[in-house]
This record gives C-alpha cells, structure tokens and sequence, in this order.
C-alpha cells in the first residue's frame, strides 16, 4: 500500500532508506504506533526469510533512533490521556483465572483447551500469537503454530517435558525454529497435566492448527484475551491496569524479578534478544533485591562484628579511660584545697 500510495520502490530486499521511508509513512500518514510498527518491520523480515532471501540488516542505528523516538511519543501521549496498561499476571491470578474458566458454560473440552492455553503462555513466557492462529477459519502453516510442532518427552523418573517448536520466533535473527521446553512440575499450574488433559479430549490433526475449539476452529488469540478480560476485569483495579494475554509473558519477568533471578536468567527465560524485558519489570527489580539482600548481610556482619568484638574492647577502654579522669580529677581537687589552704596562711 505505501509503494502503491507513495511510488517509492519498496521491493526486497530492504535497506535502511526503505525502511525509514515506511517508518515515516507509517507514523504521519498512517498514524500507528511505534509498537506496531516494530511489529511490521518483523513481518518484513520474516517476509525474506519465507522468501529464501537472506534478512539484511536494516535495523540500524538511525532505524533505532527513529523507532525510539516514535515510541517514546506514544508513551507521552499515553501518559496524558491518562491510558492504563497491561498487568503481569501472578500465581494468585492464575489460580483465580482457573477457578472462573471451570465456571464458565463452556464445553468442558474448551475449558480445558483454555487453561491448557493458559499455563503454557504463563510458564513458556509466549507471546500469544506463538500459540494461536491469528484467524478462526484460515492459518499460514509457515508462521502457525501446529499440531506437529509441539512433541513430548519423558525421563527416567517419567516427568514429561513439552517441546514447542517455533518456526518463526520475533528474536531469532535466522531462519532456524526455535524451541522451548516446558517441564511438569506437579502443582496446581502446572502446564503439561493441562495440556495432556486437554489432549485425551481432542483429535490432534498435525497439519492443523494445534489449539483449536471444540467446533474445530482455531482458538485466536483475540478471542483469548477478550476472555481473560471478560474473566479477570470484575476481580481487578482498572484504575492501575488490566490482564489480558500479554499479562502471562510480563508476568513471567515480574515473577523472577521478584525473587531475585539474574537480568540474563530473565533474559533467556522469556527468550528476550535485548533489554526490552525491563519494562515488563512491574514488581521488584532483579539486581536491586539481590543487592539489597548482599547488603543487609553485610550490614548484618558488620554489627555482629561490633557487637561481638569492638564494644568489649571499646568498654574496656572507656571504663579504663574513665578511672584514669576521675583520679587525675580527684587530684585536681587536692592541689586546689592545698593551693586555698596556703592562700588562706599567707593572708
């Protein structure tokens, strides 16, 4: 549309001066935000992948000065009109949200598809589109996620673990899939007892999307969120913020924030190519509660030190200190009633 509107020659493959001419259309003739913009920039990459053609490297410095620059806008506007944004989700949620999917009318097949969908985005930090097709009725096998794309293992101890191979993930800078695993960990959240749950009620057909409804359609991943809202919205303060499908993958980063898991743990968890993952930071920091928690053992240290050794010693000393004043005082006193006495003989 833009080479169409503009004649400017926007063939691949793209350079910097292509993609600041679109970035430029984008934002003044189209007015879309920096979010989705990067978003675009992405499809065009994977546009060159899907294509054979080698992804050149057209996020350059300019590019990213540019991009930041219209994000940081949209964050000034955002701020002003006062918008609210997306809340991480936690376990206590998560719990919740288990609660009020068992309640709803929905087949129990669905029911089950939707928590299954759930404790996997939550505990494979997935951006939502990773997961679920984009439409109801039709789906690109290049970029959906399949039935034939998430395999399973199990160890010795027979703890299964989950393989989701993504074919084309937003950080990966080659053509290569990337593949995540999710563990079993036997608790109330835990993803693969969902997932094998849900799967004893469904046909899965490997070339078909893999999470679908009971009728056969692709669970989107609008109607997800528009279900996390619908469930979530009555039990949350709007005023701070509100759950929807993103809330699982920034709730992932907040969780290890908070118990104090290294910025690259954080990183490689939610599988994070740059430091886009600090904003998504919404409880305590990472290094600041590991910090904080070095410094008051060290601060702990440092009075037991005191308390144990330097305080006697320093009690020592002062008591010591203290005989030696009064007895130079006591002799003070002396020399000054000899001194009246001789004044007094003298007069």
């Amino acid at each position: 549309m833009c080479q169409r509107d503009t004649n400017f020659d926007l063939t691949l493959p793209f350079d910097q001066r292509k993609a600041l001419f679109f970035i430029n259309w984008l934002a003044t003739v189209r007015k879309i935000k920096g979010s989705t913009i990067n978003a675009y920039l992405a499809g065009i990459r994977q546009l060159h992948v899907v294509q054979g053609i080698e992804p050149p490297n057209f996020r350059t410095g300019m590019v990213k000065l540019v991009l930041t620059g219209i994000t940081n806008n949209d964050n000034v506007q955002k701020r002003t009109a006062g918008q609210i944004g997306r809340l991480p989700m936690t376990i206590n949620m998560m719990l919740i949200l288990k609660t009020l999917i068992a309640r709803q009318k929905y087949s129990n097949h669905d029911k089950r598809l939707l928590w299954a969908v759930s404790t996997i985005a939550f505990a494979g930090a997935f951006r939502i589109g990773e997961l679920l097709a984009k439409t109801r009725a039709t789906f690109d096998p290049n970029f959906t996620l399949l039935s034939r794309d998430l395999t399973s293992s199990a160890d010795a101890t027979g703890k299964v673990t989950l393989h989701v191979t993504l074919k084309c993930p937003k950080e990966s800078k080659n053509a290569a899939p990337t593949v995540v695993d999710i563990y079993q960990n036997d608790g109330p959240l835990c993803p693969v007892k969902a997932f094998l749950t849900w799967s004893k009620l469904t046909i899965r057909e490997p070339e078909m999307p893999l999470f679908r409804e009971k009728s056969g359609m692709a669970l989107t991943g609008v109607k997800m969120n528009n279900i996390i809202r619908k469930l979530l919205d009555p039990y949350t303060d709007l005023s701070i913020g509100h759950f929807g499908t993103h809330s699982f993958r920034i709730g992932l980063a907040s969780m290890l924030g908070k118990h104090g898991f290294s910025d690259e743990n954080v990183k490689e968890s939610g599988r994070w190519s740059s430091r886009a993952f600090e904003a998504y930071m919404k409880l305590k920091r990472t290094k600041r509660a590991i910090v904080g928690t070095q410094i008051s053992h060290l601060i702990s240290q440092v009075l037991h030190h005191i308390t144990s050794h330097l305080l006697p010693r320093l009690r020592i000393r002062i008591t010591s200190m203290q005989i030696r004043i009064r007895t130079l005082l006591f002799t003070l006193i002396r020399v000054r009633i000899r001194i009246r006495i001789r004044i007094q003989a003298i007069l």
